[in-house]
């Protein structure tokens, strides 16, 4: 084969995908509306349509993804929120309006907020390319973008060290407790050695027995994720390992197939769908268990979660009573209901019914509502560390905020006393209606035109080359989740506000003084001196 047809051939892995994602979109709509023929369901239909189209046709494309890799995970999850829910819901025997009240209002918004988001993202990725601004230059000169393997080693140490701290502190991590929440940011470091895994990412040349040892140090993350009663925690390390392996495939043009033969594909998908299953199992082994979390150690929690998970008819019980396979859903107006999907993982990132809900409590209290803004002001300043509002003079009780804007929107439309500190998800669409009014669309291209440009900064040009930087990958399942459909407008501003620059400050410094140990005195000046 010659080299320009294996090029061709590369090259078209997307344009496959893509041809597979058309077909199930057709039979996800062929089996809506032969199942569940409505004019509500048919709009939904219209929306996954719609957002599939502009994503497929502007940003599926292997450039935008090598180049913008950080902030297209961070889009795709905007995306991901109106297209899971009609193949998910048709899978699990549902129609896409399930237990909606406004669907028309919900579908549209949704497609809206999605083409607003699509501006923004358009905007970052259709500038000129290949070129690097200031930030991306500080980046570099302060080494985050090289990668050596001691260094990766000290920072998955620290993060592994930080995660066994936090599983020995009982309660939960509140404000004014720094020590514990400056830990608690460390923890993602933990993956940092899982990127020596995937060579031309990191930079590094091959090494199988440094490849062994990354397995192995995996495992161990991925188990001591159990221990943190946290279902997001518990699937962090295998996205992770994903999504540097899909990277890794695209930017080394490699066929999966060139990789694993067929039968090995299909015994993968195989234990991956038996995987599932299990993981379902520990997740409601874990909820099962979560009302003890604050009064037992860490140890002692997940003793009992495996407990749980060996008592057969416990577990049947479990699965039977899950709050996420149950079919009594209720009416808004008696109080808040998430249940939508079954899988908590695709719920996570499709749970279309979260949108429909908080536009139903906007439409309650009325859009650009006064105590919304207040609240968001208020959020807004604690958004900043408390020795930086002092010296300006501005107070705040960060005790008092400990809300989410889900609960303040549930808690305006009803005056529910135990409404604030219930920490429930809420929409952007949703929530930017009730706290801005119309304005919120502009807003939101904003904040995220804004966020998606801090994310690229963790993408160097040099030579010709693209090099991520090790922030970013380590980070890389952190950007799939970070906009998905239950944040609120204070999410992007967090980022850009703090963030952002925070996650970048603490580990340049961890790196810095890393360096500092590893490397003669000679060197460190020259070092840090680098022209770009």
């Amino acid at each position: 084969m010659t080299d320009n047809t294996e090029t061709r051939r590369k090259g078209t892995a997307l344009k496959s995908v893509s041809k597979y994602i058309d077909v199930i979109v057709l039979l996800s709509i062929i089996g809506e509306i032969f199942f569940f023929p409505s004019w509500h369901n048919f709009s939904g239909c219209v929306m996954t349509v719609i957002v599939w189209l502009i994503f497929r046709n502007f940003f599926f494309k292997k450039r935008i993804i090598l180049e913008h890799p950080f902030s297209f995970l961070a889009f795709s999850s905007i995306f991901l929120a109106s297209f899971i829910p009609l193949p998910a819901t048709l899978i699990e025997s549902k129609p896409i309006t399930y237990g909606f009240q406004n669907p028309y209002e919900t579908f549209f918004y949704q497609t809206l907020i999605f083409m607003v988001a699509s501006l923004a993202f358009y905007a970052v990725v259709y500038k000129k390319r290949r070129t690097n601004n200031i930030i991306q230059r500080t980046l570099y000169k302060l080494n985050f973008f090289e990668t050596e393997p001691s260094t990766l080693w000290i920072l998955g140490l620290i993060g592994l060290l930080a995660r066994i701290k936090s599983l020995a502190v009982v309660n939960e991590v509140q404000y004014g407790d720094a020590g514990n929440k400056f830990l608690e940011g460390l923890v993602y470091l933990q993956y940092a050695p899982i990127i020596m895994f995937f060579p031309t990412l990191s930079g590094l040349p091959y090494n199988k027995l440094r490849s062994n040892l990354v397995v192995i140090y995996a495992s161990l993350t991925f188990v001591l994720s159990f221990a943190a009663n946290s279902r997001q925690q518990m699937i962090y390390p295998i996205f992770t390992m994903l999504l540097l392996f899909i990277l890794y495939l695209l930017k080394d043009n490699i066929s999966i197939f060139s990789l694993l033969s067929p039968w090995k594909i299909g015994t993968i998908v195989f234990f991956i769908f038996f995987g599932l299953g299990f993981l379902s199992d520990v997740s409601l082994a874990m909820l099962a268990n979560r009302k003890i979390r604050n009064d037992v150690s860490r140890s002692e929690l997940l003793d009992n979660t495996i407990e749980t998970m060996q008592n057969d008819k416990l577990m049947e019980k479990l699965r039977n009573t899950s709050i996420e396979v149950q079919d009594n859903v209720f009416s808004y107006s008696r109080g808040w209901d998430e249940t939508y999907l079954n899988n908590f993982m695709i719920n996570r990132y499709g749970n279309a019914r979260v949108v429909d809900q908080t536009l139903y409590y906007a439409n309650k209290i009325g859009y650009n509502n006064k105590k919304m803004q207040k609240s968001f002001f208020e959020k807004t300043l604690a958004i900043y560390p408390l020795p930086f509002l002092s010296a300006l003079g501005i107070v705040v009780d960060k005790e008092e905020l400990q809300y989410s804007p889900g609960d303040k929107l549930y808690f305006t439309g009803t005056h529910t006393p135990s409404a604030l500190g219930g920490f429930r998800v809420t929409s952007l669409v949703g929530d930017g209606l009730a706290t801005f009014g119309y304005w919120c669309f502009p807003i939101v291209f904003v904040l995220l035109f804004a966020s998606f440009t801090l994310m690229d900064s963790l993408v160097l040009f040099k030579n010709g080359a693209i090099l991520f930087s090790t922030l970013g990958l380590i980070n890389i399942f952190g950007f799939l989740g970070i906009f998905r459909n239950s944040i609120s407008c204070i999410v992007p501003l967090a980022y850009i506000l703090r963030g952002f620059w925070q996650q970048c400050f603490t580990f340049w410094i961890l790196v810095f003084m890393i360096k500092l140990i590893q490397i003669p005195k000679k060197r460190k000046r020259e070092l840090y001196q680098r022209p770009f």
